[in-house]
């Protein structure tokens, strides 16, 4: 065989190679045009979701719009959702063959990532915050492969910064998506399984399921921030000092930031200004802010909510998630629930430092009331199970005791 020739067959062996590379985003299709879609599965709303884009599914019932709102079209079981499941399934597949570049641990915040296909070979966790950062070139690509579900903690965020876009961030999920409440998640999601937003939380890219139902609580979902965000919320918190609440928040960037405005809520609903804190014009470097809340008992309420209103110097504005602090718990008890997670009858021991009636309340992750009782404690130790657990879906879910004034609660994850 001429030289020539074995050139010519060795380019079109990799014109036509079916093995994937880093540097190749995989062919979305007709998929590219969701936000929200489950090749099978119940697709799920509850509350003002605003979804940018198309949602849909090709194998069970979408409900809940209204009372959210869909800005593109609602595709179920039909021709169209019959070529975005193949065309998601494609793309699952291609993701799942490109070649591992840089192993990763299973928890993924506080890293900082540059251009590569990352692989974590297990399921992963995101708490806090995971940096994307392009290295100034607006074509980088990252590909993520998850070994299998991801869950990301409330308020946790994927911050992208100096040129990386979310067109260019890809996510294979090997098992179910969770994100966090209060969260803000950037990229192309292709899972196995199960896709749950929890309250409050946003998502800028999309989330494919090949396998899965698809639950939303009061979500915002866009393919593509519309946009570049004024100012990049990294970090928000709000933490008991004393007798002082201690704000600290964190922006990455900043453009034309003239303020932020520190709220404060007695009931998560009506907020009221408490003080200004001048933000940082235009910057392109990370800046922390601390701001506290002398005296916060004054408030007179068991639960103070904050949230941060940031202005532009033009007058527009955005609110940051929402954060909490329980100003009275049951100081002498001790209060706990198990197993947690949990996928069988809940076992609640309480420790009580005096006698007498409490209630018990479980609450979903919007704060709807699903189980209420009324107990009569003994001091010291009390134990108790909830049959009633075995009817819950999978998902977050708070368990409260409230004895008088003074309550405490718990978080509660059902598998």
């Amino acid at each position: 065989m001429s030289a020539k020739s074995l050139f010519t067959l060795l380019l079109l062996a990799s014109l036509f190679s079916p093995v994937f590379a880093f540097g190749q985003a995989p062919d979305l299709g007709t998929a590219a045009s969701f936000t929200l879609f489950t090749a099978e599965g119940a697709f799920t709303n509850t509350g003002a979701t605003r979804a940018t884009g198309d949602i849909g599914t090709d194998a069970g019932d979408l409900t809940g719009f209204p009372a959210g709102v869909v800005i593109g079209q609602m595709q179920v079981e039909n021709g169209a959702s019959a070529q975005a499941a193949t065309d998601v399934r494609t793309a699952y597949g291609d993701l799942s063959a490109i070649a591992c570049g840089v192993p990763t641990g299973v928890s993924l915040g506080g890293q900082t990532l540059t251009p590569n296909t990352y692989c974590t070979g297990a399921a992963a966790t995101l708490n806090g915050v995971l940096t994307l950062d392009g290295n100034g070139d607006p074509n980088a690509l990252f590909i993520l492969n998850i070994g299998g579900a991801l869950a990301t903690g409330n308020g946790a965020s994927v911050v992208l910064i100096n040129g990386a876009t979310v067109a260019n961030v890809y996510w294979r999920v090997g098992g179910r998506f969770d994100l966090g409440e209060n969260s803000v998640f950037r990229g192309t999601i292709l899972a196995n399984g199960a896709i749950t937003l929890l309250d409050g939380a946003t998502l800028v890219g999309r989330a494919l399921s090949q396998a899965g139902a698809i639950t939303l609580a009061r979500n915002t979902v866009s393919i593509q921030a519309a946009t570049p965000l004024p100012v990049e919320l990294t970090a928000f918190s709000a933490e008991q000092q004393g007798q002082n609440a201690l704000l600290r928040w964190a922006t990455a960037s900043e453009r034309n930031s003239a303020y932020f405005e520190v709220q404060s809520s007695t009931d998560g609903q009506q907020f009221t200004r408490l003080e200004r804190v001048a933000g940082q014009g235009t910057s392109t470097q990370a800046h922390a802010y601390t701001w506290a809340d002398h005296g916060w008992a004054r408030h007179a309420a068991a639960v103070v909510y904050y949230r941060l209103k940031q202005v532009d110097a033009d007058g527009a504005s955005t609110y940051s998630p929402v954060r909490s602090l329980t100003s009275k718990v049951l100081a002498a008890s001790q209060f706990q629930v198990y197993p947690n997670p949990s996928q069988t009858v809940l076992g609640v021991q309480i420790a009580a430092s005096q006698p007498g009636p409490a209630t018990l309340r479980l609450t979903n992750a919007l704060g709807q009331l699903l189980l209420e009782k009324q107990l009569v404690l003994a001091a010291g130790s009390n134990l108790l199970d909830l049959p009633e657990a075995l009817r819950l879906q999978p998902g977050y879910y708070h368990l409260q005791l409230q004895q008088g004034a003074e309550r405490q609660v718990l978080a509660l994850v059902r598998q």
